[in-house]
């Protein structure tokens, strides 16, 4: 089984459908709040099902709320003691790799590989930063771009894509040094494939 399949259900796995969705959308996004219609639209999820979910996590200690009457909304809890992990995994699922994954599936016969790599699979992303994503494979940039943007929609956040094709990328992987080699060299999170495959 590949890294990206255990990624994929590994989340839905250990959280029910609402619960994924709604720390997938506050842990990848841990310094903005949402008020709860914002949730709601962006999970799909009803707004009952979404109202009971965020207090059992706000009870837990997971998430926090502020405000009052129409002016509540709420955030991840960047006090909570697994927080770390909880973003960690929610980015590596239902935050951020689920919808990449998901928006790349129609490519899936051209990619040979995908991965994130920068602040957001060190876990030093902000509000403000890009997703860095790296596409391997013999693809229709075209196609890719509309997959892209699809993606940008969902997460709120601008993807910056590097695409090489399958003959670049064995190239470059056998070269030492420069812009490969130091994404390959650090953190990832997996989409398609794994970066220890080989591409003929």
């Amino acid at each position: 089984m590949g890294t990206h399949t255990l990624g994929r259900g590994l989340a839905s796995a250990l959280f029910g459908k609402t619960r994924k969705a709604v720390l997938g959308l506050l842990y990848a996004h841990p310094d903005r709040s949402f008020y709860l219609r914002q949730i709601a639209r962006a999970t799909g999820a009803g707004q009952g099902a979404v109202q009971r979910e965020l207090g059992r996590l706000v009870e837990a200690g997971i998430i926090t709320r502020s405000g009052t009457g129409r002016e509540v909304h709420f955030q991840a809890n960047r006090q909570c003691p697994i927080f770390a992990e909880l973003q960690g995994l929610m980015l590596k699922t239902a935050g951020l790799a689920d919808v990449l994954r998901s928006a790349l599936s129609p490519l899936a016969g051209q990619l040979d590989l995908a991965f994130v790599h920068g602040n957001h699979a060190t876990g030093k992303a902000t509000v403000s930063s890009d997703v860095d994503l790296l596409v391997v494979g013999d693809v229709d940039e075209m196609e890719l771009h509309k997959a892209v943007s699809q993606a940008e929609e969902q997460l709120g956040r601008a993807v910056n894509h590097t695409l090489l094709s399958r003959h670049e990328f064995s190239r470059r992987r056998r070269s030492k040094g420069g812009f490969l080699s130091r994404v390959l060299s650090g953190s990832k999170i997996p989409i398609v494939g794994t970066a220890s495959a080989k591409t003929s």
